[in-house]
């Protein structure tokens, strides 16, 4: 039996992503295919477009066999945090041999060189990070510049290449049996906003949409041109009815959070700065988008301040994440201590049956029968998703005024 792992957050599921899934059966031969999928908020620190059944099943529609929520505390992480928490929850599934990922480069022997060299941190490679940094360089342009090697840094300046090495580096760290296949990115470039490609990217859909809240039925069929057919009557239902969100929509929510606190130095992804930072700008606080803007700075990212605002928003710390280090290294069953149904297919319900055999933590079908499997360490981790949940469906039941099940009462896909 053959399994392959994808990491994603489809946000939103696009053509490229289906040939991903058809790569994985078609040229790979595999069996089944899992998926850990990000919730309710992604890596960028925003909400998902739409919401995380939705994806689930779209993911199932176009070929994956069964979908894992991926713990919000490391959906909403950087790079190398989200990667960890990844990898570690497909190993925890016990069936899982490859881990197959998109990279702008195809060379999976730079990628591993590179993730090598990374994880050696000389105190050469140090001292050129820091100066980096100090220069006023994002984290990923400073490392990039580090790393002296032309070829290589143009490498890392891609933003799937950078999780390709993360996987790369987590599954060393973890001492995974996954096989890592890269697979080269097909279409537009991450960052592309255009929908003029045959693959437009996810963020270019997104942009779309928000530039287009107002779709005629000419703009309709452009983005849906970008969208699997199967999944063109489920995307059009959801645009019609409002049920989908962008960054600004948790600007209420957030400005409430940003007024109940003195102090955000333990959230995760801030410091004793970005706290101060935060506290003596609260109050020009007008939405998401413009506070990110008004404390940006060469210095920092507008992506380090989204991920701040996101976990003061969900009240994330950094003690929530838990990452192995060179003091007190976990395994994986530590930092994915459940697993947790979005959804399956017809073709993949046997898979349940094999994890409960194989995998190594508990699989979650609703919270309702977590207490009972999990230890409260990781019940802590299972109520940090669910209140991301209860958040999610907050907004959009106050953006659309349709009612929307909770955690308890909701069944997957």
């Amino acid at each position: 039996m053959k399994v392959v792992g994808i990491i994603a957050e489809y946000n939103p599921f696009h053509k490229g992503h289906a040939y991903q899934i058809r790569y994985a059966k078609e040229r790979l031969g595999a069996d089944y295919v899992i998926v850990a999928m990000s919730g309710p908020f992604t890596q960028r620190g925003t909400p998902a477009l739409f919401d995380k059944y939705s994806r689930a099943g779209h993911a199932l529609a176009c070929g994956a066999d069964l979908v894992l929520e991926l713990p919000v505390v490391y959906a909403t992480a950087s790079a190398q945090v989200f990667a960890t928490g990844g990898v570690a929850l497909l190993q925890n599934a016990g069936l899982v041999d490859t881990l197959l990922f998109g990279s702008e480069c195809p060379d999976l022997a730079a990628l591993k060189n590179i993730a090598d060299r990374l994880s050696e941190e000389s105190p050469a490679y140090q001292a050129l990070l820091r100066q980096a940094l100090q220069g006023g360089s994002s984290y990923a342009a400073a490392r990039a510049k580090a790393i002296e090697n032309p070829a290589y840094a143009e490498i890392l300046a891609q933003p799937n290449n950078i999780l390709a090495i993360e996987y790369l580096g987590a599954l060393s760290r973890l001492d995974s049996s996954m096989t890592p296949l890269c697979l080269q990115r097909q279409g537009a470039g991450y960052h592309e906003t255009s929908l003029d490609e045959d693959m437009a990217s996810a963020s270019g859909i997104r942009h779309f949409l928000a530039d287009h809240p107002q779709m005629s039925d000419q703009e309709l069929a452009l983005l849906l041109d970008q969208i699997p057919e199967a999944l063109h009557a489920s995307v059009k239902e959801l645009i019609h009815d409002g049920q989908f969100l962008f960054a600004d929509d948790t600007s209420l929510l957030l400005h409430y959070a940003l007024t109940e606190t003195q102090d955000f130095t333990e959230i995760a992804d801030s410091n004793f700065d970005i706290s101060n930072k935060i506290l003596q700008n609260r109050h020009l606080f007008a939405s998401f988008h413009s506070f990110c803007q008004l404390l940006k700075s060469k210095d920092l990212a507008y992506s380090r301040i989204s991920r701040v605002l996101c976990h003061i928003l969900l009240d994330i710390k950094k003690q929530d994440m838990l990452l192995p280090n060179d003091t007190c290294p976990l395994d994986a069953k530590e930092l994915a201590p459940y697993l947790r149904i979005l959804g399956f297919s017809d073709n993949g319900r046997p898979l349940l049956k094999q994890i409960k055999k194989n995998g190594t933590v508990p699989l979650i079908t609703s919270p309702q029968n977590a207490k009972g499997l999990l230890s409260p360490e990781a019940m802590h981790l299972l109520d940090k998703d669910i209140f991301a949940s209860d958040v999610y469906r907050m907004m959009l039941s106050n953006k659309t005024g349709q009612f929307f099940p909770n955690e308890y009462t909701r069944k997957f896909s």
